[in-house]
């Protein structure tokens, strides 16, 4: 019917062509053959030797399309394979293409076939700005700094010159000026990106300078966003709530979960208690479901996620890190694999293989390689993680030539992890005395005002401190640094660390005939740390339960019923620490978890299970001889 959406449309289409002259007619023939040719290119040849459309053995003319075609063709294959795009084409395969960017980088055209694709919708469409926004951020893809920046230029000069038919760009200025206070803030983003502070915080004066002026509140919220990011916001929490509130009133839900989250970071940085802090990041979760926002609800789970494992809850951080990854973020059937993904893959592995799974952390990281390619942003996440679990498996074997090759290829993506490590290496090699002055060095640069380690990190090297004094036998030096690391841990709620603290302080009253005591100590942790600490923890500090319990037997127990029976439960714990050595794999400890057992089989005359032991430790003695007697003597 001639009243019908589509008689409307083919009538439009008959008046539109009866006034094309004779040139667009042949422009038009040209770009729809060159259309039909990239859609099929199997007919290419035969086309290219009769004419373009070629009559059956009945005259009938054979038609352009069929219903199969169709389906084995989509439309978006066809708009990848062409190299010619009309305007709307061109918009659907820009907006399609960065969606799959932001959304699945691996979804996307590879980054060369991607630049030439662009390249063809620029000579087709010169004046499209957003064909340069998408080569941008197909630069910053492969961190090619000098084209970012060009094609920058370019969508922002284009911008500029675009006529304005929006009643709100007239409220607020020209479009130039608009576009000129915008460009300033995405250089910013840019310099930010590649590390180029000093040239991100000028682009942001700039930036905030010209918001001001047009009293643009929707500019200078995102300007704050970024000083957060720069660290030059140095306003109160109140401010930032403020902030908050502001952007709920323009209705920015992005930023609104931005700052909620910055303020749950600053607040879980600090000495704020956890309840208030996962408060902020349970605020921004809500927000993020109400409007789908599928990236930002996986970045504030991975957030919440990383908070539980500062406050060394493992389990917790574990169950936000399945929480992102079965999270339902399909858009056009492409699932959601961006930054927060690629951690959480990375914290399931590290967990796996911190209880002594390495083979299913082993399956999560080539999932992780798969998701994330090499020439990818986020590889170096994945890398950082593989390289720390093959350093500490290293460790644990005694390989001490492949962990200090592995804690090279560390530094090259992780440098903080590397330092901490490095002295734990040296200790392992007998270079005590580098050892300590690597770690003096680290605890200098957590105490300076402005450091760049948080509170989880100094306790590490305060730990590591306290143990390496504990292996060469000076124990009493070491208090200082065991008491420090408690009243840190107190401070900033890292529980974990605080009762790994506590049993550094138990060992050292055992070393001090204070056995009781030091059981008491552990005994007060000991659900904290079965319930968060690695399995290798574990078995440190259910060996020196044991080593307790013995030692307090002796003294303590008046009857030889009690002290025998103090010392079977030993006995039980050993073979528990025996097992968990052997599941990371750290056979010297594992050696001497089997050395203290045949000593207390001995002890109650128990010569065939003195003997068993005693043939394990030997056969792994031979297999992993201890080079060192440091680490005899170690927690």
């Amino acid at each position: 019917r001639r009243e019908s959406i589509m008689g409307i449309y083919i009538r439009r289409m008959e008046l539109a062509y009866n006034e094309m002259s004779f040139n667009q007619v042949v422009d038009m023939f040209n770009k729809v053959r060159l259309y039909f040719e990239a859609g099929f290119p199997e007919r290419k040849e035969h086309s290219d030797k009769t004419s373009w459309r070629t009559p059956s053995a009945y005259g009938i003319f054979e038609p352009a399309l069929s219903m199969s075609q169709l389906e084995e063709h989509s439309a978006l294959d066809s708009l990848n394979r062409q190299n010619s795009f009309s305007r709307k084409q061109a918009e659907y395969f820009i907006a399609h293409q960065a969606l799959m960017l932001t959304h699945h980088e691996g979804k996307a055209l590879p980054p060369d076939q991607l630049q030439q694709k662009i390249c063809s919708i620029l000579s087709s469409n010169p004046d499209l700005a957003e064909a340069h926004f998408l080569s941008y951020m197909n630069s910053l893809r492969v961190k090619e700094y000098c084209t970012a920046l060009h094609n920058l230029y370019h969508y922002f000069d284009r911008k500029a010159s675009a006529p304005s038919e929006s009643s709100t760009n007239k409220k607020k200025g020209t479009v130039e000026e608009v576009a000129m206070r915008y460009a300033a803030l995405n250089l910013a983003s840019l310099q930010f990106r590649f590390g180029n502070k000093d040239e991100c915080r000028a682009a942001l004066k700039e930036a905030i300078r010209l918001a001001q002026e047009s009293n643009d509140q929707i500019c200078l919220q995102h300007a704050l966003v970024w000083l957060n990011l720069l660290g030059e916001n140095h306003t109160g929490v109140t401010q930032l709530e403020r902030s908050v509130r502001k952007t709920i009133d323009l209705s920015l839900p992005n930023l609104t979960v931005l700052g909620l989250n910055w303020i749950s970071k600053e607040l879980g940085m600090g000495t704020e208690t956890p309840a208030r802090v996962i408060y902020y990041f349970t605020q921004s979760n809500l927000i993020n479901c109400m409007h789908s926002n599928y990236d930002m609800m996986s970045s504030g789970c991975i957030q919440r996620a990383a908070m539980w494992k500062h406050y060394g809850k493992r389990e917790l951080c574990s169950l936000d890190s399945q929480i992102v990854l079965n999270l339902n973020t399909s858009v056009k059937g492409v699932y959601y694999n961006g930054q927060a993904v690629c951690i959480a893959m990375c914290n399931l592995a590290q967990l796996h293989a911190d209880m002594g799974e390495y083979a299913a952390a082993t399956e999560i990281l080539n999932q992780a390689k798969l998701r994330f390619p090499q020439n990818t942003s986020h590889a170096e996440l994945w890398q950082s993680c593989q390289q720390r679990i093959l350093f500490n498996k290293a460790i644990h074997n005694g390989k001490l030539n492949e962990a200090e090759q592995i804690l090279i290829n560390l530094l090259a993506v992780d440098e903080p992890e590397a330092k901490i490590r490095k002295p734990v290496l040296l200790r392992d090699q007998g270079q005590v005395t580098l050892a300590f002055a690597c770690l003096n060095n680290l605890l200098a640069e957590c105490n300076q005002k402005k450091s760049n380690y948080l509170a989880d990190y100094r306790c590490r090297v305060l730990l590591e401190i306290a143990g390496l004094y504990i292996a060469t036998g000076n124990h009493i030096s070491a208090l200082s640094y065991i008491t420090d690391c408690l009243a840190h841990a107190k401070q900033y709620y890292l529980e974990l660390y605080g009762a790994l603290g506590i049993t550094y302080m138990a060992f050292v009253q055992l070393n001090m005939n204070l056995p009781a005591q030091g059981m008491r100590l552990i005994e007060s942790q000991l659900t904290r740390i079965l319930t968060n600490a690695s399995a290798y923890d574990k078995a440190r500090v259910l060996h020196i339960y044991a080593k307790c319990k013995v030692a307090a037997a002796k003294s303590n127990c008046p009857t030889e019923a009690s002290r025998k029976s103090e010392l079977i439960s030993a006995l039980e714990i050993m073979s528990t620490v025996a097992a968990l050595y052997k599941v990371v794999e750290a056979h010297l400890r594992e050696k001497d978890a089997y050395y203290y057992q045949a000593l207390l089989y001995n002890e109650l005359g128990s010569y065939e299970d003195r003997n068993r032991s005693a043939h394990q430790f030997k056969t792994l003695d031979k297999l992993y001889p201890t080079l060192s007697s440091v680490g005899v003597n170690a927690v």
